[in-house]
């Protein structure tokens, strides 16, 4: 035991006393934080045990040695907001021999740390007051401003420019149309209404009454923007709603006054009317002339034309997006196919519905809305009422009479079952979030979009193609035409000239560069010059594949009606595998009774398949219930590679030949064979795809899939699948999928990559800041799993396929789609991103969509040249279309995967098949 006496264990009591002061203090100036902080010389609270060491009386706490906590203190170097530490050597006892004394001298140091400290924190508190309350906003006279209202400010920094050289130059132009303003001041105002509006139509109208006030105005429903200040009799006004003639008070509170170029948003809210006054339909963000609507009665539809708008800050300045697209309806009502699917399904009419309606949109006839069914209740009819509150009074009210007293609309069937469609909104005024449960009437709802039967009718679907895949010459012509439609419309000139503000007669002009087509390489050293379509179909027929797996255990599963076709396929397959490179033996024959599920499941499961390479089931028809048991058994309980071939595809003599030689490329690439490859410059690199695909089937789960190469050609590629529930972090299941894969490229090549390059799929706009911040630190925390010296060069870039951008390359006839390679990136690329635009696929119908890739993290070095070429590279090496695909291979591949598992598997495939293609 310590002897007190010669203060012995002082220094540790003084230690843990100080520390309980330290936290009571930190405590009790949160509690005080907004007021005036004085910086006192000595602590508030001192305890008994650092008033007896200062004085020199005995303490009567019992702890261990001073030198101990002179020690723990000086790791303790870190600031905090009352007490700034000294290093140890500050407060360390000059004679280390002598026992007493020690906590009395530490106490004495810390004592002059905090007096030199405090004042200057004081101080340090002061200053950011003063800069507070300087930008505070005084005017205010709302303090009611919704939380989730964001306001896009357009910053005063020189936009981010990073252009890449190589390349051959051409001339295009964009679906981009500059915006020209008058720099003027916005002044912003809150809507409010008493009693509460629930219909944002009716919020108009009432706002309407009194355009004297506000000729020029953008208005949402409950903000309000006026390019002038608003009179004091204008902040009280009272409205007579038109459907019971009740007085209803329009409260308008001011907010902020701002300038004119900082506000995106109103810009956006602008075109928004523009669209109503050239009376278009509003379905999601699309807007679509119901009075242009092509009409294609052979198959009970009709094609609605339509634009999508958006206004943004790019490199090249303030500019509207506009391009043309089109809305599939069916002319058939919902009651219509109830009769129709009651009549031919008899008892069982309410499953069948099910399967057809219940996840599909559909369209209210009265007021053009579009609703996703959630379910049928065959329980309610229009007969059935609901509560209506009208002038504070609830009332019950049946669904044939609301739509005769509120739309004329006389329903004729009472007896319907109704549709049910659940929403969830944010009421005016409230954080929290209402579950809403809409009743849809089948009589007065049209039916969108086409079912899979329609889809797989190639007949309707080239028809309706004729209409939706249009021309660059067509498309141009959409945007020449909306803009003429803005210039005679008075109401849409008035908003326009109301603002100061001018759309540009023409799309932007831009010059792109076309990069040069990449050479390929196929077995027997055959290089093959690239071609401006960037299309190899012949080649891969005539030449031998870079690397052949042989196949010489394998298996092929048919049934008795199929035997004919399935003699005829194995032998043409022998024929073709001989120039490709490929040995192919003869395979086991397993023949089937019938084509029933069980049927397949049952011989497959016999196999020993360790001494299988590959499975092969000739399949009478397509069926997803059929292909899901195969692919689960011979991807996840029994892993081999397996494929599964539509007996109707290789029935015709005449194909048959092409068809299977692409059959023998996708069997080859399941095996872990190359069928070609390019000239990659890097050394030592991993390219890594992620996508990811959510499953409706299993609302609450998403399955993102993990592609990474593992040799230098990046021709070999290792996968994983995480799925994972709903609100979980992605990049905690991709940090394990991240270490599988970089300990999979040490055992193949017996060191680390030096170059990590990952091209994240699936990822919006709202996201990007996220990643930045959150999910590459954290891969990098994955690097020191290897080792504490691994600290390799990262590359992520995020791949944008879904966006509304369009380039269009000029030449003598108008305009035509640009040639793959051709690469833009300035102008009409982001402001405060690094950023480009590739056109790397050939289309044959329509306008080619080019693919946006956003570089958030590069710290590797390369310039924008080697971005974009290696970028255009790995579009080449996608092994299940002999040309250029849209995005990046490892893209590609990471969606097929989780396709695969989404679609078909729902569970994550064997170990045993990480290292191969098995998902093509």
């Amino acid at each position: 035991m310590a002897d007190q006496s010669r203060g012995r264990g002082r220094g540790f009591a003084l230690f843990k006393d100080f520390k309980k002061t330290l936290t009571a203090d930190s405590q009790s100036s949160c509690q005080s934080s907004t007021k005036e902080i004085p910086g006192p010389s000595v602590p508030p609270s001192v305890p008994s045990s650092i008033v007896s060491a200062a004085t020199g009386m005995p303490s009567t706490s019992i702890g261990g040695r001073g030198r101990i906590a002179a020690m723990m203190l000086s790791k303790m170097h870190q600031q905090t907001r009352e007490v700034q530490f000294s290093p140890a050597s500050d407060v360390s006892p000059s004679a280390p021999t002598v026992g007493a004394g020690r906590g009395m001298k530490l106490f004495q140091n810390l004592k002059a740390q905090m007096a030199q400290s405090q004042p200057r924190v004081g101080t340090e508190v002061k200053q950011i007051t003063e800069k507070m309350a300087e930008s505070t906003i005084s005017s205010v006279q709302s303090s009611t401003i919704p939380k989730n209202k964001y306001f896009r400010e357009i910053k005063e920094t020189p936009p981010v420019v990073r252009k890449g050289e190589s390349g051959r130059p051409c001339e295009v132009t964009a679906n981009f149309i500059r915006l020209n303003f008058e720099e003027d001041h916005v002044f912003e105002y809150e809507v409010r209404y008493n009693p509460e509006q629930d219909y944002k139509s009716l919020c108009f109208k009432l706002l309407n009454e009194h355009d004297q006030y506000f000729k020029t105005r953008t208005f949402d429903g409950t903000t309000l923007y006026v390019p002038h200040m608003l009179p004091e009799e204008a902040m009280n006004l009272v409205s007579t709603n038109p459907y019971d003639n009740s007085k209803v008070q329009v409260i308008i509170n001011f907010r902020r006054t701002r300038r004119l170029s900082e506000m995106i948003h109103i810009y956006n809210v602008l075109f928004k009317h523009i669209m109503k006054d050239l009376q278009l339909v509003r379905f999601g963000r699309q807007y679509f002339s119901e009075h242009s609507a092509i009409q294609i009665p052979q198959h009970k539809l009709e094609v609605w034309p339509g634009y999508v708008t958006a206004v943004d800050e790019y490199e090249g300045g303030l500019m509207l997006t506009l391009d043309s697209t089109h809305r599939v309806l069916r002319t058939q009502t919902v009651i219509s196919l109830i009769k129709e699917t009651v009549q031919c399904e008899g008892a069982n009419w309410k499953r069948a519905l099910t399967d057809k309606l219940v996840g599909s949109s559909v369209m209210t006839t009265y007021n053009k809305k579009m609703f996703r069914v959630d379910s049928i209740d065959d329980t309610m009819t229009p007969r059935s009422t609901f509560q209506k509150t009208e002038n504070d009074k609830s009332s019950e009210i049946s669904f044939i009479d609301y739509y005769k007293n509120n739309y004329g609309i006389h329903i004729m069937d009472w007896e319907q079952p109704l549709l049910i469609s659940r929403a969830t909104k944010r009421l005016p005024g409230s954080e929290k979030t209402t579950d809403f449960m809409i009743c849809l009437v089948p009589e007065l709802c049209q039916l969108t979009g086409l079912t899979d039967d329609q889809r797989n009718n190639f007949r309707l679907m080239k028809d309706v193609a004729t209409y939706t895949r249009i021309t660059p010459n067509q498309r141009h012509s959409a945007f020449k035409k909306y803009i003429q439609n803005v210039m005679s419309n008075e109401m849409a000139k008035n908003r326009l000239t109301g603002w100061g503000l001018s759309i540009a007669a023409e799309t932007v002009d831009l010059t792109a560069r076309t990069l040069p087509p990449e050479p390929l390489y196929f077995g027997n050293n055959v290089k093959v010059a690239g071609k401006d379509n960037a299309d190899w179909n012949g080649e891969v027929a005539r030449n031998a594949v870079m690397q052949a797996v042989d196949i010489l255990r394998w298996v092929v599963l048919f049934t008795d009606r199929d035997k004919n076709v399935t003699t005829d396929f194995i032998d043409t397959l022998k024929r073709c595998a001989p120039p490709m490179g490929v040995n192919v033996s003869s395979p086991q024959l397993v023949r089937l009774p019938n084509d029933r599920t069980d049927t397949y499941v049952a011989a497959l499961r016999k196999f020993s398949i360790d001494n299988l390479q590959l499975v092969v089931a000739v399949c009478p028809t397509a069926r997803d219930d059929r292909y899901s048991a195969i692919k689960r058994i011979c991807c996840v309980d029994s892993p081999v590679p397996s494929q599964v071939v539509n007996a109707r595809t290789i029935m015709n003599s005449q194909k048959i030949r092409s068809i299977t030689q692409k059959i023998l490329l996708q069997m080859n690439c399941k095996l872990g064979g190359t069928l070609w490859s390019i000239s990659v410059p890097l050394k030592s690199a991993m390219v890594i795809g992620i996508d990811s695909y959510h499953d409706a089937s299993r609302k609450k789960r998403s399955v993102c899939a993990f592609v990474a190469s593992y040799n230098q050609m990046m021709t070999h590629w290792y996968s994983k699948v995480v799925l994972q529930e709903r609100g979980q972090e992605i990049v905690d299941s991709l940090k394990s999928c991240f270490v599988d894969a970089l300990k999979h490229y040490l055992r193949v090549n017996g060191r680390l990559p030096d170059r990590i390059i990952i091209y994240r799929d699936g990822v919006g706009d709202g996201q990007l800041k996220l990643l930045q911040d959150y999910e590459i630190p954290q891969m990098q925390i994955c690097f020191s799993v290897l080792g504490a010296a691994y600290q390799p060069a990262l590359t992520y870039i995020v791949v944008q396929k879904r966006i509304n951008t369009r380039i269009f390359m000029k030449t003598r006839n108008g305009f035509e789609n640009p040639n793959p390679g051709t690469v833009l990136d300035h102008c009409i690329t982001r402001r405060d991103w690094y950023d480009f635009l590739i056109v790397s696929q050939k289309v044959n119908q329509g306008t080619v969509t080019p693919t946006h890739y956003v570089v958030i993290h590069d710290s590797s070095g390369m310039t924008a040249d080697q971005c974009q070429r290696l970028t255009y590279k790995l579009c080449h090496l996608y092994y299940n279309w002999p040309g250029t695909v849209r995005v990046p291979a490892p893209c590609q591949y990471a969606h097929k995967l989780a396709y695969l598992v989404g679609q078909s598997i729902h569970q994550p495939p064997s170990d045993a098949l990480t290292d191969k293609l098995f998902f093509l």
